[in-house]
């Protein structure tokens, strides 16, 4: 078995399950219920998160069709990866990303977690249908619904489930160690992203700037058109930037758990991978906006 086979086989699904674990440890029940306080809201942003992601995507495709020389098997590669990465809900970074930019936490930790527990059911089916859609483009895949689901239960829903009842049963002592937790989750699975860059660096190099472009931009779109259409729809400020953040960043570990292992090809979690990296350009960038603006009010 080579490293690359031991790291997707074996070594990513248990590290996105442990992180999903983790933010499971961080909720409560009181993160669901929420949800009756901002129900538009909710409804408002997983329906931009199921819809409008594949539509950029599916633009995006398009545009490459249209104005990018590839070569016919890169295309493959960036059009399968597209649609992987817009089928992927959103992970714990957007929680951050959303606290630091000057967002509604609260809101977005509890998207977060119904969008998390709700994928597993419907990746499959968008993933059948749009592989369908993309025809004789691309290589042939196939992901049988069943197995997909419980795939996708096992190393998301569930340890977000367990991770709930712990909390629920060893309240004080998680609260002692969620941050701990959290530096740890975060440093294993950088360490494994590295990992990852370095063993997939020749593709990463043959797949070339575009790759990056493609994944910023679905990135930049998301958020462009979910905080427009939110702002269009009269919510306020701190709920617009979560909008934003949490339909256009999504959990690259969960794509390259479909790409590498659902669908046994490593190559096509480049992507994935790639967009790992790039989201932090736009990240950063609104955690600096917020620090700025606080600076000035002061």
């Amino acid at each position: 078995m080579t490293t690359l086979e031991i790291l997707t086989q074996f070594m990513l699904p248990l590290f996105l399950a442990f992180m999903m674990l983790a933010m499971g440890l961080s909720l409560t029940l009181n993160d669901f219920r929420r949800i009756a306080r901002y129900p538009k809201t909710v409804i408002l942003g997983i329906t931009l998160q199921l819809v409008l992601l594949p539509l950029i995507a599916w633009a995006l495709i398009f545009a490459i069709k249209l104005f990018i020389p590839v070569s016919l098997v890169l295309s493959q590669l960036l059009f399968l990866g597209l649609v992987i990465l817009a089928a992927c809900p959103g992970g714990a970074s957007s929680n951050v990303i959303s606290y630091l930019a000057g967002g509604d936490a609260a809101l977005s930790v509890s998207m977060t977690a119904v969008v998390s527990l709700v994928a597993p059911f419907i990746i499959p089916v968008s993933l059948a249908y749009q592989f369908l859609w993309l025809g004789g483009d691309v290589i042939t895949l196939h992901l049988p619904f069943f197995k997909t689901l419980m795939q996708l239960l096992v190393v998301t829903a569930f340890p977000v489930i367990l991770g709930m009842l712990i909390r629920h049963y060893w309240t004080q002592a998680i609260i002692k160690w969620e941050p701990f937790i959290a530096k740890v989750t975060g440093f294993a699975f950088v360490c494994l992203i590295l990992v990852l860059i370095i063993v997939q660096w020749p593709k990463l190099l043959e797949m070339g700037i575009w790759v990056a472009v493609l994944c910023l931009s679905l990135c930049v779109t998301a958020m462009l058109i979910a905080y427009l259409i939110s702002k269009a729809l009269g919510f306020n400020a701190s709920i617009q930037k979560t909008l934003a953040i949490e339909v256009g960043f999504q959990n690259a570990g969960t794509g390259m758990f479909i790409a590498a292992v659902l669908l046994d090809s490593p190559s096509l979690a480049v992507v994935p991978l790639m967009y790992g990296l790039v989201m932090n350009l736009p990240a950063f960038m609104l955690i600096a906006l917020h620090s700025q603006r606080n600076k000035n009010s002061v």
